[in-house]
């Protein structure tokens, strides 16, 4: 009995471990985007920094949502920090999707998406449709 409780719990540090330290976080968006749902994936890459993986279903095209925006940006705030472009969100309008794969020094930081008139601003002047802390491990 013993034995095959140790060869269970084995296994299941086995499977743990083999599955990587990742972290997981889904949300919906705010309005004006109501009804999308946001998945964001951060893991801890091999160079210390953590690799986050952004994609956002059922989501409208900016210039629906806002008359003057073009485009979604990521941007990633950490503590007491301004917030960096993290980029834009890849939209494919048939599929109503959005994606972004990008960097973070921090591993504790918010996920801010916002609708912009450009791809490139200095900051976040549009509105806002996701505020999502993450904590990655």
């Amino acid at each position: 009995m013993r034995r095959a409780l140790s060869t269970i719990l084995l296994s299941c540090l086995l499977v743990t471990s083999a599955s990587g330290c990742k972290t997981t976080v889904q949300a919906a968006t705010e309005a004006p985007a109501l009804g999308s749902d946001a998945t964001i994936v951060a893991k801890k890459n091999k160079t210390g920094t953590y690799a986050v993986s952004i994609e956002v279903l059922n989501l409208a095209p900016a210039s629906r949502l806002d008359p003057g925006a073009a485009t979604f940006v990521v941007w990633f705030v950490a503590k007491d920090a301004p917030a960096v472009r993290a980029g834009e969100l890849a939209y494919d309008e048939g599929d109503r999707l959005g994606r972004l794969e990008a960097t973070s020094p921090n591993g504790q930081f918010h996920v801010l998406i916002t609708l912009e008139k450009e791809a490139s601003p200095a900051s976040p002047n549009g509105k806002g449709i996701l505020d999502v802390p993450i904590t990655a491990r």
